[in-house]
């Protein structure tokens, strides 16, 4: 699959919710970019590992991505900015190709996830502040459930199964393992 494919679908999918925990406290408004590029005419994810030094969630996996900040005009700004600012990629580099359904985390944020074709020619550049290594992960290997990993856990009380995917810089749950399932469904939708 590559990003010709991928507009196809994912503009003729019709959006629905993650399956994910409900919680009913306010959340702190934020927004991430899924982006892609094709990498030999396949279409790859590029994920960023955070520093081990941050206060939160350090080390993750994630998708670059952040906190609404006043400045931001509206939340695709928000994903826009940070991704200039943890890669320095370029908004000119990317087509927005549309936004996935909401997703609350457990850590107090709504996240909205946007979905952005890189330009063939982009490069990035971390920001080591923000982030200790940058990498690919092909979307084939992505849309595998052979390649997913349950992961049991407590939480409030009940046992609670996220899927975890193994990565050359550690494994990639929670939140931004959520949002790629919902994305890899959504684009194994018949069209």
């Amino acid at each position: 699959m590559n990003s010709e494919h991928i507009m196809a679908r994912f503009q003729l999918s019709p959006i629905t919710a993650p399956n994910q925990l409900k919680d009913t406290r306010k959340k702190r408004a934020s927004a991430v970019m899924l982006p892609i590029i094709d990498i030999d005419n396949h279409a790859h994810i590029l994920l960023c590992k955070r520093p081990t030094y941050l206060h939160h969630h350090p080390g993750e996996i994630c998708l670059p991505g952040g906190k609404y900040e006043q400045s931001d005009i509206k939340l695709r700004t928000t994903a826009l900015r940070e991704l200039k600012e943890e890669l320095n990629i370029a908004p000119s580099n990317v087509t927005v190709l549309g936004q996935l359904p909401e997703y609350s985390t457990l850590t107090g944020f709504n996240i909205s996830p946007f979905v952005g074709l890189l330009n063939k020619a982009t490069t990035w550049e971390n920001d080591h502040n923000e982030v200790q290594a940058s990498f690919l992960l092909s979307l084939s290997d992505l849309s595998n459930d052979a390649n997913w990993q349950p992961l049991p856990f407590q939480r409030f009380g009940k046992t609670i199964t996220l899927q975890g995917f193994a990565t050359q810089h550690g494994l990639l749950w929670g939140a931004t393992a959520s949002i790629i399932k919902n994305f890899t469904k959504q684009l194994a939708l018949p069209v």
